[in-house]
């Protein structure tokens, strides 16, 4: 039996794109998302001229008396929770598991991985104004990436002997953070030659994220092709540990063990949908939700784009997706002291 079929023969993914989306109070949502914009705008604003102006107000203060600016370039790979992101894929492998158990002649021949999907890369450049050896205030900006790869995402069901079932998931989830924070140096003196010192370090950041999925289903004759990108913001937070190798009194090779919370909701975009040559597009907010799948009786966690919040005797749970950047991460780069 096709695994992703309200009815005998309907494929769960033709059922939501062809769910009923309210875009008759257009304006109203249009109205929404510019506030939202322009709210992201302000937090931006807000955060980039407190830094700056903490810059320069502890610069003029501590000028003549020691002062040092450094820079520090990190890269590195991470573990994020990924938050509804995840539920998705997670989801999505459980129906699977679940029909092979119910109908005898349904095989998985590809499942859904989705524990890759948490495993990504991140890399940060920091401006570092030391007030002392040991004390530093920084401002700095960041990637980092989490999502489906090497086609982890993807999805083969035998039915039978009526064909496969083909559906490809590649879910991405990024976010760029204008990150703010403190610098303690256990070293009491700068640059120590030759040396090894540690360091701690944290902060408050503003996270621009974005959220997007692309998926492609064959099944016999039916096919379908569906995309959406949505961006969002939030307020973040990181800490860390870090040691350092120096090379001279102004190079060091570096290292970083750190860890955020960064829990990000209000994805709004636009979609696309080809659903056997029927095209359709538009704009909306990407909702989390629970679907009942009366085939096999069982509630499967969802996140797509609608205009309005969807509703039904078959959905529960419904509220705006979000999407959890918190996670830890490891680190390697310079630091330049000038």
């Amino acid at each position: 039996m096709p695994l992703f079929s309200i009815h005998a023969t309907k494929p769960l993914i033709l059922k939501m794109l062809a769910y009923p989306v309210n875009f008759a109070d257009d304006n109203n949502w249009k109205y929404l998302e510019g506030r939202k914009k322009m709210n992201s705008l302000k937090k931006a604003v807000v955060i980039f001229g407190m830094s700056v102006f903490t810059l320069f107000f502890l610069s003029s203060a501590v000028w003549g008396k020691g002062l040092k600016l450094g820079f520090k370039f990190t890269g590195g790979i991470n573990y994020q929770l990924l938050g509804d992101a995840d539920a998705f894929l997670r989801g999505l492998k459980a129906q699977a598991d679940d029909y092979v158990e119910k109908y005898s002649g349904d095989t998985l021949e590809q499942f859904i991985f989705p524990l890759a999907s948490h495993f990504g890369y991140e890399f940060d450049t920091d401006a570092i104004l030391y007030l002392t050896p040991q004390f530093g205030i920084s401002l700095g900006i960041g990637y980092t990436r989490g999502g489906t790869i090497f086609g982890l995402g993807n999805q083969i069901l035998s039915v039978g002997s009526s064909g496969k079932e083909k559906w490809t998931n590649d879910l991405a989830a990024s976010a760029v953070p204008i990150k703010v924070g403190v610098y303690y140096n256990f070293s009491s003196e700068f640059t120590p030659q030759g040396k090894s010192s540690s360091y701690l370090f944290g902060g408050i950041g503003l996270y621009q994220a974005k959220f997007s999925y692309s998926s492609e289903y064959t099944y016999q004759t039916t096919w379908s092709d569906y995309s959406f990108e949505a961006k969002a913001s939030g307020i973040g937070f990181y800490a860390g540990f870090g040691g350092e190798s120096w090379i001279n009194p102004n190079f060091a090779f570096i290292y970083e063990i750190s860890g955020r919370y960064a829990k990000i909701g209000g994805f709004t975009g636009t979609y696309q949908a080809d659903v056997n040559g029927t095209m359709s597009s538009g704009s909306g907010t990407v909702y989390y939700y629970e679907r009942l799948d009366s085939n096999v009786g069982n509630w499967y966690p969802n996140t797509w784009m609608f205009g309005a919040a969807p509703s039904g005797p078959t959905l529960n749970n419904v509220r705006e997706a979000n999407i959890d950047f918190s996670g830890v991460g490891l680190k390697i780069g310079i630091k330049v002291n000038f």
